[in-house]
């Protein structure tokens, strides 16, 4: 009997040494994804960039005041402000708006991380920056959000450009929501996208998108776990949602056609035109 007690004995420390060496082995493989996440977040830290104008600011003045712009002066506004043709125009009535504009496109910002999930952080400024009128439709976009060394960006979906309010899927954990413009204003690089879409049909996508596209689940695995474009959008992440508004009237703005749609793959599409562009460098943007 003490035989058959020491063989039960024996096999219950074996059976103990390799749970023990399971859980070690889960525990060091676990510790080692977190370490190189967090390597990942000092790289990218480190690796940041913030693009100034390497020129000197000028008066924009004796231009504003023209009834009329030309080529040259559209280009001249563009390098002063970060502002484009539609930007410009779109506050003629607002020279002032314009000149405050110019006055942050040249300013010095400190840059500050923001952790606001899990090894997500975005890269942040103390101003606000002032931006150019926006119109329904109008579509916001950010590089500074990134999870560890990736860096994937944000995006929202502008649906009252009087008072700035988005329809936006903001991180995991959360369901989309609307939000503030604003929000974008305080990063360290926005673009305002303008799709080339005719007002009637982006009133559709706008109304779509404040009646169906709220409430939805975030889950940045869309296009790879769930489909890029189900009949019912059930889950769906920032760039995704603002995507699918427009591909469900017929305008896919994925310029790289991937399983996952990126805020870079719409700044990049054929059928967007920039409005504004503050923090990146304006001859390439974000190519």
């Amino acid at each position: 009997m003490q035989t058959g007690n020491n063989k039960e004995v024996k096999t219950e420390k074996k059976r103990g040494k390799r749970a023990l060496v399971i859980v070690l082995s889960i525990l060091l493989c676990v510790g080692a994804v977190l370490s190189f996440l967090q390597i990942g977040c000092i790289y990218a830290d480190k690796s940041w960039t913030h693009f100034y104008p390497d020129y000197e600011m000028v008066d924009i003045n004796p231009i504003l005041s023209k009834t009329k712009w030309s080529d040259e002066d559209y280009e001249t506004l563009y390098r002063q402000t970060g502002l484009t043709k539609l930007g410009v125009d779109g506050l003629r009535r607002r020279p002032d708006r314009i000149l405050t504009i110019q006055k942050y496109f040249f300013k010095k910002q400190e840059i500050r991380v923001d952790h606001f999930n899990p090894f997500t952080y975005a890269e942040e400024i103390d101003d606000v920056i002032p931006m150019a009128q926006l119109e329904d439709g109008d579509i916001l976009v950010t590089s500074t959000t990134r999870v560890s060394w990736l860096r994937y960006g944000h995006a929202a979906l502008v649906v009252d450009g009087k008072s700035g309010v988005v329809v936006e899927s903001i991180s995991p954990g959360t369901s989309s929501t609307f939000n503030s413009a604003s929000d974008f204003s305080k990063l360290a690089n926005f673009m305002i996208l303008r799709p080339k879409v005719d007002a009637e049909t982006k009133e559709k996508i706008v109304e779509y998108a404040q009646t169906e596209l709220v409430d939805i689940p975030y889950r940045f695995t869309v296009g790879i776990f769930y489909k890029k474009f189900p009949e019912d959008l059930k889950v769906s992440q920032c760039a995704h949602l603002v995507w699918y508004a427009y591909k469900k009237f017929g305008y896919d703005l994925d310029s790289t056609g991937g399983g996952v749609v990126k805020p870079q793959d719409m700044a990049l599409s054929e059928h967007v035109e920039v409005v504004q562009a503050y923090g990146f460098d304006l001859d390439t943007l974000w190519s």
